[in-house]
């Protein structure tokens, strides 16, 4: 069991993380939001410690079996994680993606018994909801005490070829993910007949030189 990585961090995307150490590099997956956040804060290079869950992945194949590293820099999160994998049909990499709000709020609605708030969650239908709570209630109430307001997984704005191509813009100028994404939703919603990249890119400029402006 592989329950803690430390070393440097020398790479890092929106699933996974490099981290070098004692001559080794381990590929951590990590939930998109705290990848971005480690992004966003200059981590690469930098020192880092990863609370790690060690999985066997099936392949495509009965007998491709990959072993996997899952990260977390909150020891709290990957108890968590750990926990809330153990709902059958809730498997590691849609866990990942569906962690949209803070885990306080993912298990305040467990422990209330509030399946609209889990319907919200990514790949969490009303079945898989109901199945949550069933398995889970009664086991989350510490966590939904946990002061970290910040969900570990980016919720991805609707999926338009337009959008994605403003985000890729927005890359290159180095705003982060979580920037980006943020700047286009407000230009969608104030302008929700766009359907251009370039007209994307040029209303976010317009309201960037505005605010600037009034300042």
């Amino acid at each position: 069991m592989i329950s803690r990585i430390e070393g440097t961090l020398t790479q890092i995307n929106d699933q996974y993380a490099l981290v070098r150490s004692g001559g080794l590099s381990y590929e951590v997956l990590l939930p998109s939001a705290l990848a971005d956040r480690l992004k966003s804060n200059g981590k690469v290079g930098s020192e880092i410690s990863f609370e790690t869950i060690y999985y066997i992945e099936a392949g495509d194949r009965k007998s491709n079996h990959y072993p996997r590293l899952v990260g977390f820099t909150d020891p709290v999160d990957r108890e968590f994680f750990n926990l809330f994998t153990q709902v059958p049909g809730l498997g590691v990499k849609k866990a990942l993606k569906s962690l949209v709000l803070p885990i306080s709020e993912i298990a305040a609605a467990i422990e209330t018994k509030e399946s609209g708030s889990l319907k919200r969650l990514p790949g969490v239908g009303g079945r898989l909801a109901d199945k949550i709570i069933a398995e889970l209630h009664g086991k989350t109430a510490k966590f939904a005490l946990a002061r970290n307001a910040e969900p570990l997984a980016a919720a991805k704005p609707p999926s338009h070829p337009f959008m994605d191509e403003a985000l890729e813009i927005l890359q290159q100028l180095q705003y982060s993910v979580p920037e980006a994404r943020e700047m286009m939703e407000k230009a969608v919603k104030a302008h929700p007949r766009i359907d251009k990249a370039e007209d994307l890119i040029s209303h976010i400029f317009k309201s960037a030189s505005q605010a600037k402006g009034s300042s």
